[in-house]
């Protein structure tokens, strides 16, 4: 059985990418794998984004605005997993990302609204929900675990195979598909690199 542990920016488009890629490998692969997704920010992992979106790093305006941005969208998301759990969750996120990546639509509160509604959660249910002190317990919980994984930018992964103790991988920066499928289908002592983002843990 593998576990897939993927650290993200929540609006970023290396992300994005990088979490379709999972999911093709996933599904490519016809194994039992659980994934999650742990949205998560700093101040690194923002000027990254800004850098990906080619935006001037040193427009402090700029970066303020894509702070509160990053940072609504990740309550936003654990308010939708503790109302309607993971899978929701993740569709809420990947809707989301492809609206701003692309579509090139603006973060905004109508495009919140709008994915709400798309997935059929109660709005005036999500306003409660996001004040709640669980949606912030919920949170932290997240940022313990990128502190316990020392996770320090996104996109991170970690895949760990239960069957293979020695067989656990993290790939650093943006993945794509064919690493993921190589952590997943092939056994550690025959697995070859074709990148240096690929590493045994």
């Amino acid at each position: 059985m593998y576990e897939i542990f993927f650290f993200v920016n929540p609006i970023g488009i290396n992300c994005y990418e990088s979490e379709q890629a999972i999911i093709n490998a996933i599904d490519d692969s016809k194994k039992k794998v659980d994934y999650h997704f742990i949205p998560m920010a700093n101040m690194t992992t923002i000027r990254n984004d800004i850098k990906a979106h080619k935006l001037p790093t040193c427009d402090l305006d700029l970066f303020n605005r894509i702070s509160r941005n990053t940072f609504n969208a990740i309550k936003n998301y654990h308010t939708v997993k503790l109302m309607k759990g993971n899978k929701l969750a993740r569709k809420f996120l990947l809707k989301l990302q492809s609206e701003i990546n692309d579509n090139h639509r603006q973060y905004s509160k109508q495009l919140i609204d709008q994915i709400l509604n798309e997935l059929n959660v109660n709005k005036e249910s999500f306003d409660k929900t996001r004040q709640m002190k669980y949606t912030l317990f919920s949170m932290n919980k997240d940022l313990q675990l990128a502190k316990q994984f020392k996770v320090e930018t996104t996109p991170t992964t970690f895949i760990y195979n239960y069957d293979e103790v020695d067989n656990n991988f993290m790939i650093e920066g943006k993945v794509n598909e064919e690493e993921v499928s190589v952590a997943l289908n092939t056994p550690a002592r025959e697995k070859k690199y074709g990148t240096n983002n690929l590493h045994l843990i």
